[in-house]
Order: C-alpha cells, then sequence, then structure tokens
C-alpha cells in the first residue's frame, strides 16, 4: 500500500463527533436543515431534536436577526365589495442597514402569503411562529365564532384549528368583539394566546387565556386598569399593544379611561399593564418621571432592543418624537431617554391641529449599532425610515408593495406597508 492510498482510507475513516455535528448545523438556515434531513436517519433524528431546535433558535436569533414586513392588499372586486389578503417577508438585518436608501421590492423569495380565508389576521410572532385568528359572524343567529392556528413560515408547516369557540351578539354588547395576543411562558416553553375585551354590560374586561395543546379556554382575573383599544372596533389590529417581551404581555393603560382625550387626562393617570404568562397575574408599572405632559397624540408601547419602550409625539409648532426604553425590565428607575428626534411642520402642507390628527410615528426595530426603523404617516402619506439617532441622521426606505392583477373579478389592488417586527427563523415545531 502506497502512502498515498493509506491517507485517502485515513481520511475516509474519519467520523465526526455528534455534538461537533449538531454544533456545525446549528449556524445554518432553516431551509438547509430542512434538506440536510434526508442525508441520514440519524441527522433527521438530529435536527428533529428539541434541545437541538433550542440550540438553532438561540443561535439564529444571534447570528442571523431578521425582521419580518407585513403588508395587506386591498383587492377590490367588480360588483362592489373587498378582499383583503396580507403577506409576510422576512429580510435579514443586515441587509437594512448596508442598504438603507434601497427600495426594498415585496415580490422576493422567500414570500408567505396568508391566504388562508379563514384565518387571515395576525396576532403575534414567537419564536419563529406566527399565530393567526380568524372569525365567522352569522348575522341570521347573531352568533360569532373564534378560532387560531399556529404557522411556521420558514417550515411550511401550519398547525389545525385550535381553540374555537363562540358568543351571541347581546353578550358581546356593541363593539366587543374579542382581541388577541400571542406569546410564550419561557419558564416551561408553552405557548399561550390571551384573548380579551371589554363587556359593556359588566362594565369590565373579559379576560381568557388558552395554551397551546390544551384547546381549553380558562378565564383568568380581569385587567386591574383596563388598556387603551381593548375595545378595538371589530377586532381591528392594534400591533403596538399588547406586546410581547420575556414571557409577558404589556398593555398601555389609563385610570378610568378607555379613550384617549388628551387634553381630559393627566401624565398620573398612565401605567404599563403586565401580565405574567407564567402566573397568569398582572403588574403594573410606572411611566419615566421624564414623561411629565400628556402629548397630543395617543402613546405607545414597544419592544426595541430586546426592552420595552414608551413613545409620544409632541405637536406644537414642531414635532418632538421622544422614545424610552426600561433597561431592565420591571424596574422602574431603569427608564432611559433613548433619543428625541425634532421635525419642523412644513406650514406649507398643513397647521398643528392637522398634524395632531393626522400625523404618527411608531418606533418599530432597534440595530445593534443605533439605527431605528420609524413607521411614519403624514397626512395621507406613510412610509418608513431609518434613523440613526448616534448621528441624527434620518433615510427614508420605500417598501414596494405592488403586485399584477391576475384575478378577472379585480378591478384594483392597493397594497400598505401594516407593520414590521423582529423576527427569527426557527425548526419550532407547531404540533
Amino acid at each position: 500500500m502506497n502512502i498515498q492510498s493509506a491517507k485517502s482510507m485515513a481520511l475516509s475513516s474519519v467520523v465526526l463527533p455528534d455534538d461537533l455535528i449538531a454544533e456545525v448545523l446549528s449556524f445554518l438556515p432553516v431551509i438547509f436543515l430542512l434538506r440536510f434531513r434526508s442525508v441520514s436517519k440519524s441527522w433527521k433524528t438530529l435536527i428533529s431534536n428539541p434541545a437541538f431546535v433550542k440550540l438553532h433558535l438561540k443561535r439564529s436569533a444571534t447570528q442571523n436577526p431578521h425582521f419580518i414586513v407585513i403588508t395587506s392588499y386591498v383587492k377590490h372586486l367588480l360588483g362592489g365589495g373587498i378582499e383583503v389578503d396580507y403577506s409576510v417577508v422576512p429580510y435579514p438585518m443586515s441587509h437594512l442597514i448596508k442598504n438603507p436608501t434601497e427600495t426594498f421590492p415585496l415580490l422576493v423569495d422567500p414570500y408567505y402569503f396568508v391566504s388562508d380565508k379563514e384565518c387571515c389576521a395576525i396576532v403575534g410572532t414567537c419564536n419563529g411562529l406566527i399565530c393567526l385568528s380568524g372569525e365567522n359572524y352569522n348575522p341570521t343567529d347573531d352568533y360569532i365564532e373564534y378560532w387560531l392556528r399556529l404557522w411556521n413560515p420558514a417550515t411550511r408547516t401550519t398547525s389545525p384549528k385550535f381553540g374555537q369557540f363562540g358568543e351571541f351578539g347581546k353578550t358581546m354588547g356593541p363593539h366587543g368583539m374579542f382581541n388577541f395576543k400571542f406569546g410564550c411562558d419561557d419558564s416551561s416553553g408553552t405557548y399561550k394566546v390571551v384573548a380579551y375585551r371589554y363587556n359593556h354590560i359588566q362594565l369590565r374586561s373579559v379576560v381568557k387565556i388558552i395554551s397551546f395543546g390544551d384547546n381549553v379556554w380558562r378565564d383568568v382575573e380581569s385587567f386591574p386598569v383596563d388598556p387603551l383599544d381593548v375595545d378595538c372596533i371589530w377586532g381591528d389590529y392594534c400591533p403596538d399593544e399588547g406586546v410581547y417581551l420575556s414571557g409577558t404581555l404589556n398593555w398601555l393603560a389609563i385610570h378610568n379611561s378607555l379613550d384617549y382625550n388628551f387634553e381630559d387626562i393627566t401624565v398620573g393617570q398612565f401605567v404599563i399593564v403586565s401580565l405574567d404568562w407564567r402566573m397568569e397575574t398582572y403588574n403594573q408599572y410606572k411611566l419615566p418621571r421624564g414623561f411629565d405632559e400628556v402629548p397630543s397624540k395617543r402613546p405607545t408601547v414597544g419592544v426595541l432592543g430586546g426592552c420595552l419602550c414608551f413613545s409620544y409625539l409632541y405637536v406644537k409648532t414642531d414635532f418632538d418624537f421622544v422614545v424610552w426604553q426600561m433597561k431592565k425590565f420591571g424596574v422602574e428607575e431603569s427608564w432611559t431617554q433613548l433619543f428625541k428626534i425634532s421635525y419642523q411642520i412644513p406650514g406649507e402642507w398643513f397647521n398643528a391641529e392637522d398634524a395632531i390628527k393626522y400625523c404618527q410615528m411608531v418606533p418599530l426595530l432597534l440595530t445593534e449599532n443605533g439605527h431605528v426603523l420609524l413607521k411614519l404617516r403624514i397626512m395621507q402619506q406613510g412610509y418608513a425610515s431609518l434613523y440613526n439617532w448616534s448621528e441624527n441622521r434620518e433615510d427614508k426606505i420605500q417598501f414596494t408593495a405592488s403586485r399584477p392583477i391576475t384575478n378577472n373579478n379585480i378591478t384594483r389592488e392597493d397594497a400598505r406597508l401594516c407593520w414590521a417586527m423582529d423576527y427569527v427563523e426557527s425548526l419550532v415545531s407547531i404540533f
């Protein structure tokens, strides 16, 4: 046997330890791992192992963070009437930072449609899973039925319907449909959905929780302070409220008020209501001490850089948009002002009164190097921008959302950016 043959035999007999194989595979995107399941039975078992799924989720969140853009498509039908589709497009965060002024087309691969007509509302996302909700109202019986699905876009899997329940209109009261929020009990890894609404007959909120796999709704204690938008009309999506963070859901609330009228409320009435997924109990947190004037526009809560955030817009002679971070969740003393952006009101467009009515700013994402993705609406123009708060520089981002109309029954199709949020592709199973 010559030396070359000996080397070939030695190389062909090399076997990598299972833990090293798992370590290498955990850095790969989901699309490759799905293909690698067919390499061997041992690889298929490894990639499906809950411990590996958890390791891959952790690596994906730190090594390859994404965000998803949610877009709605309103189809205007012949003879009147409309239909609405939603789409979900994932982007690497790094792409956004490197190309801040680039036009982001929404017709890309992968490109996911929420095309299930029975379940088209997006409740929320957590660990790569997206929760969808559906409803059906029967006017003859005055009865409405709700249901849920879980969806993993990366693995192209969707759960069967679960969580079905219904009620008659008389028990709902006017505009009393349920709203839904989605999250995870980090202590047990159990995914849960909370349903809530305001009961106009009992003058109190109704709160239910379901754990995925149980398929049983449990009534829990009503909110100690009813959140703003708890009474969203006919299930309107309020994505900046009921935000998920570290095993909690968090809402902005105002003592003794369900509606926002800045002239009739005081700073001392504001509070953040937080639902702990594990204990299924509530906590209340005060807002930053620097928040000392009720803004003309309704404030919002959200999550930026893994921290709870609170933002608001003052409209006087100029715009002043202020964002605070709670650096340590649950510690009121850790509130820190992240940034403040000032804009001049374009006098040729509209006055301050119009600005109060038509302008909106919401922070969506925060990158590691201090860039903030903002959703802005000025009059009827809606767009997104990438703001670098350390350099006080802003780049407008154009998300194109047009599609060719192929259905002869559609006369026009309007597309708009609904939301953007943190996202991580994962192997987490919905079964």
